[in-house]
């Protein structure tokens, strides 16, 4: 099995699995920019069980922060839509809405959940799932929540990690300074990303075998 993660600390949190059961583990960066380097330059066949696992926004009251899902169908924004052959885990599904930058304030995803088209969001499905169906590999996507449809995420949150998906100190240290966000913010984010991601390592840990 291969599995991508868009940032550093994502991939972190699945190193130690991915080594026990001898899966390739690759970063990608984020968004769809990301995604597309990082398949210009994956050697992996046809065929092949390959998954996106990182951290999304929930845009309704469950999944909540922490939990983890497998996506049940992926769309974009302009409406495409994108769905796995088969579940690869046991998690709840999920629809994810592939956005081109984050969904960051409650009355936004609150807008998004009404058009009921996805419970999460994220930037990266829809590219992942496009170039999976076109090299004939065997997709799923897993998320763990890492904010919740009531929780307000800092402006440029996007810009604290860069274009490879390492954290970028400096962004983070200026976005305190600037107040536009809180120390409170991220220990907040912090602890649900690193839940969210113990469900994803639990969750795929707990696959039994995939090629």
């Amino acid at each position: 099995m291969h599995l991508v993660s868009p940032l550093e600390f994502e991939r972190s949190a699945l190193r130690a699995l991915a080594g026990a059961r001898g899966w390739s583990l690759d970063r990608s960066g984020p968004g769809a920019g990301g995604i597309a380097r990082w398949a210009a330059r994956a050697a992996i066949p046809p065929g092949s069980v390959v998954v996106l696992a990182g951290v999304a926004g929930s845009l309704r009251a469950r999944p909540t922060p922490g939990e983890a899902v497998e996506v049940s169908a992926v769309v974009d924004e302009g409406g495409r839509r994108f769905a796995p052959d088969c579940q690869l885990t046991t998690l709840p599904r999920a629809r994810c809405l592939s956005a081109r930058e984050p969904i960051g304030s409650p009355d936004a995803k609150h807008a998004e959940a009404a058009r009921d088209r996805a419970d999460v969001v994220d930037l990266e499905s829809a590219e992942f799932a496009r170039i999976a169906i076109e090299r004939g590999w065997r997709w799923h996507v897993v998320r763990g929540i890492s904010d919740g449809a009531l929780d307000a995420l800092p402006a440029g949150i996007d810009r604290w990690t860069d274009a490879e998906g390492r954290t970028r100190i400096g962004a983070v240290l200026g976005a305190l300074l600037r107040r536009q966000a809180t120390p409170g913010d991220l220990v907040r984010i912090g602890r649900a990303s690193t839940a969210a991601m113990k469900a994803v390592a639990t969750a795929l840990g707990a696959v039994q075998s995939a090629r």
